[in-house]
């Protein structure tokens, strides 16, 4: 499997200059679908969860993803990567949650310049009534649309791309 570094895409950049790049119809197809995937789910998981427990799809990420860490925290940088998020953008919603009480920063032991971001206890209660709803609108909206085929294949391509993403990081 092939997956362009930020090298080789300014390479395929650089040669086309001058001339549009198009991607063929089973390609524009595919990346339609998961950008349509993608929009879809988390605009109702969104709504969903702001209308029922006051929390955007971005903050429950952050819950659940301290939620399953090692003592339910972890640095800020592991965070930012596990949610997908620049580290800035990190800071800020911490600091949203931390104001809510949902999660607290606490100073890495092993290393006391950094910082670690805690589920407190108010944090897995707002995570435990909420997880209710994420689950029932990604059954409507994800599960309920799809084969278990599908779900296979979405998983094969999820495992794929995390090891790549993984291998990524041990390389960079």
């Amino acid at each position: 499997m092939y997956f362009p570094t930020e090298g080789n895409i300014l390479e395929i950049v650089a040669k086309s200059r001058g001339q549009h790049e198009f991607l063929d119809d089973a390609e524009w197809e595919a990346w339609n679908a998961l950008l349509l995937l993608n929009r879809s789910v988390l605009q109702r998981l969104d709504a969903a969860l702001r209308t029922e427990h006051g929390l955007t799809v971005t903050e429950f990420d952050v819950l659940i993803t301290l939620f399953n860490a090692p003592d339910r925290r972890l640095g800020m940088s592991a965070l930012a990567d596990r949610v997908l998020l620049s580290p800035a953008g990190t800071t800020h919603l911490v600091t949203r949650l931390e104001r809510d009480g949902l999660v607290r920063r606490a100073v890495d032991a092993r290393d006391r310049r950094k910082w670690n971001a805690v589920l407190t206890a108010q944090g897995a209660a707002a995570l435990h009534a909420a997880r209710p709803t994420h689950n029932a609108v990604v059954r409507e909206s994800l599960l309920a649309s799809t084969t278990p085929q599908e779900r296979a294949t979405l998983r094969r391509l999820w495992r794929r791309l995390a090891e790549a993403r993984a291998d990524a990081t041990l390389d960079g």
